[in-house]
């Protein structure tokens, strides 16, 4: 499998040339053996329509990308149906932007809401299948305390039947950061999903709650894909990089049960959501102000739980990102976590001040993914800002016999 992502939610997409647009396609299908097409959500029906047909006529797969638990413009939850923080306040998303604020998957109005939205899309008969993106609770990388959700009254709800008391999940995560000690086995919780045995029964505690997070997700998506299956559509599923799925209640394994694939956002050089760079420097950042440990110590202990190498400093975290050898690692760990195909998603788009990459790096980057033998690449993440070159760069190295 060979899959490229295509025209992103953008204010300019309807400015877009036609012709260029369905260009661009070919040219990609030309170099590379595309077998799907993941086009973007909001897109203009002339550009649509015209996607649709240059897929058809290439023997492309042709799904929507689609975010469930955020907007898609034309889906507005209501502002109350926010995923709520440790502190009770609504989380919003990163720069405030609401295609990436989340919406809480225990919610009842949210489950109804989404399941007619997808309905809908499935009716119009335009897709052969969906990829499903933001499926998971808001990242607290930013500040694992402050951005941690959701304890909203659904979660509570859907909690007593694990023989959870989220009450106390809450009340134990604020005294368990009253200490250095506390604030790091937060952290390590958050990244590595378990406790370390030195911990209280707090650290238990957090274990139970991110173990419930996944259990919330899982139960979403089993009853979000109900129409698409009844449908008989394909279904595609993003997820965030091993190393990062438990923070955002992520569980490969049993997600995958659910889906006709897995894409990972194994971005090893991305300084935005879902990147490793910038996920990773969250934590950094937190630790460093709220503990006397220092940047090497602080980065070592990153490493030790997510058990990947890092870099030595975070300049060169941000700059440089992470080895091929710890994309290497992801990807293998991704293929043991899934029972369905897994896909490798890599970065090749160049944005200000998000990625900056070099024809070298891509290069190293390729050979190690395709060491690790996914079932397929998924390049990220829009074709409209990926130059010709770099997918000729794919065609020599992930490609190359």
């Amino acid at each position: 499998m060979l899959t490229i992502q295509y025209l992103e939610d953008s204010p300019t997409l309807d400015q877009l040339d036609l012709k260029a647009v369905v260009n661009k396609l070919c040219a990609a299908a030309e170099r590379l053996p595309i077998t799907h097409l993941l086009i973007g959500w909001n897109v203009p029906l002339f550009l649509l329509d015209a996607c649709r047909s240059e897929a058809e006529r290439l023997g492309i797969h042709f799904l929507r990308w689609h975010p469930l638990l955020t907007t898609d413009k034309r889906f507005r939850p209501n502002p109350t149906w926010q995923t709520e923080g440790l502190m009770g306040d609504k989380l919003v998303g990163y720069h405030g932007m609401p295609e990436f604020t989340f919406f809480c998957p225990n919610h009842p109005a949210v489950q109804e809401a989404v399941y007619k939205h997808l309905l809908v899309l499935v009716r119009q008969g335009i897709y052969q299948g969906f990829f499903l993106d933001r499926v998971r609770f808001p990242s607290p990388s930013t500040h694992p305390v402050s951005d941690l959700g959701c304890f909203c009254e659904h979660c509570q709800r859907k909690s007593v039947e694990v023989g959870l008391d989220l009450r106390n999940v809450q009340r134990r995560i604020l005294q368990q950061i009253q200490d250095e000690k506390g604030r790091i086995s937060l952290t390590n919780s958050l990244l590595s999903g378990q406790t370390n045995p030195e911990d209280s029964d707090q650290g238990l505690v957090v274990s139970q709650f991110l173990a419930f997070r996944k259990r919330s997700v899982r139960d979403f998506l089993a009853l979000i894909v109900q129409p698409l299956r009844d449908a008989q559509m394909e279904i595609g599923l993003d997820c965030f990089s091993p190393s990062l799925t438990h923070m955002v209640g992520q569980d490969l394994h049993a997600l995958s049960e659910l889906v006709d694939w897995i894409k990972l956002m194994t971005y090893a050089h991305t300084l935005g959501p879902a990147g490793l760079p910038y996920e990773l420097s969250g934590f950094l950042s937190y630790l460093n102000s709220s503990t006397k440990l220092n940047e090497k110590q602080t980065l070592d202990l990153i490493s030790q739980s997510i058990g990947l190498p890092l870099p030595n400093d975070r300049v060169s975290l941000i700059q440089d990102g992470l080895s091929s050898l710890a994309l290497e690692r992801e990807v293998k760990h991704g293929i043991e976590l899934c029972s369905s195909p897994l896909l490798a998603g890599i970065e090749l788009v160049e944005l200000e001040g998000v990625t900056q990459l070099s024809p070298y790096q891509i290069k190293v980057d390729l050979t190690a993914v395709k060491q690790a033998k996914p079932a397929g690449l998924a390049i990220s993440w829009d074709l409209l800002n990926i130059s010709l070159e770099r997918l000729d760069q794919v065609r020599q190295v992930y490609l190359s016999i």
